[in-house]
This record gives C-alpha cells, sequence and structure tokens, in this order.
C-alpha cells in the first residue's frame, strides 16, 4: 500500500509501502525501476510489522531517510552505496507512531507523530546518529499525519482523531 514518496536530483520517485515495509524505486517516466527490501525494515515484533515504512524523504547530501510507523527506528539510505540501509541511533525518542517526515535543513528533521504530536530530530554526523530536540503536543485526541514548511514555519495535519471535538483534520503551527 503506497504511503509517501520522495524525489530525488534526478527526479526517481521513492515510494513506501506501509504494508509491506519495502521502498519502489519509480523513473522520471513512471516505470518501476527496483524495489528495496532489507531484513532491518522488519521489527522483531509481530505486532510492530502491521504497519511499517512510512515518511520518507530526500536528502541533499544523496540518501532517504525513512521511518518504521510502530517500531519507530529511523533509516538511513545510501542511494550512492548500493541502497546501503543503516539504523540512525536517536537518542531522547522514542519516534514510534512516525508518520510524515520533513527535512527542514541537512541537521533538522520534522517528524510528524502519535503524541506528542511533533518531534524535532537533528544530527550532527550525517545522520549516523541523531536527537530529539524539541517535541510539540497538539491538539488532543489527534495524530499527526503530515508536516510541511511554508515560510520558514514549520505545520503538522493532524488528519486523524478521535473524541470531540469531531474535525475532519486540523492544521497546527510546530513552534520551533
Amino acid at each position: 500500500m503506497a504511503d509517501d514518496v520522495a524525489v530525488d536530483a534526478d527526479g526517481n520517485a521513492y515510494v513506501t509501502d506501509v504494508k509491506g515495509s519495502k521502498i519502489w524505486k519509480v523513473g522520471v517516466d513512471g516505470e518501476l525501476l527496483s524495489t528495496l527490501t532489507n531484513p532491518l525494515f522488519t521489527p522483531k515484533e509481530w505486532y510492530k510489522s502491521l504497519l511499517g515504512l512510512n515518511g520518507i524523504v530526500y536528502h541533499p547530501d544523496g540518501y532517504l531517510i525513512v521511518i518504521h510507523t510502530l517500531s519507530g527506528n529511523l533509516f538511513k539510505i545510501d542511494l550512492a552505496i548500493g541502497d546501503e540501509v543503516k539504523l540512525i541511533e536517536v537518542a531522547g525518542g522514542p519516534l514510534a507512531f512516525g508518520d510524515g517526515l520533513e527535512l527542514i535543513s541537512p541537521t533538522k528533521l520534522v517528524v510528524a507523530a502519535g503524541n506528542p504530536s511533533g518531534r524535532l530530530v537533528e544530527s550532527t554526523d550525517g545522520w549516523e546518529t541523531a536527537s530529539v530536540v524539541a517535541k510539540f503536543k497538539g491538539p488532543m485526541h489527534r495524530l499527526a499525519t503530515a508536516a510541511t514548511v511554508k515560510d520558514g514555519k514549520v505545520y503538522l495535519n493532524h488528519m486523524f482523531g478521535m473524541g470531540y471535538p469531531r474535525k475532519t483534520h486540523a492544521l497546527v503551527e510546530f513552534v520551533l
């Protein structure tokens, strides 16, 4: 089930499959070029495989950063080294229920997630390791599903929720 997409400098699209925990590489003409799978994408606990790879971004240094929803694992996929996959060690987590990702600088990433609904993650070593440096608590009973940047401000889209008040979605600024 296709979930999120990132586009590299050559125009290739990388589409996450949230059910199959794989990434499809699609060329500029829409043809499937390859499918990326890796044992790291499958958590040990069976129940954490119900929702897999989700948010994905292309880093200007030529690699992908992708999150696994239920495990909260963040991965670096180096496209220049044969799609090498590494687990990014994140301090101050967890990143469980991670959904949308938005790279706001080469060293800062916003993760739209469950509770808290947003996390600012920073890396000083090319995304070998990272740390949660800020958290944002959004509306009650809402799950953030996407992050975007407009005019230097970060916004989280809380598309799913339960409880009251009932809304179709809520768009909230993540003040950094």
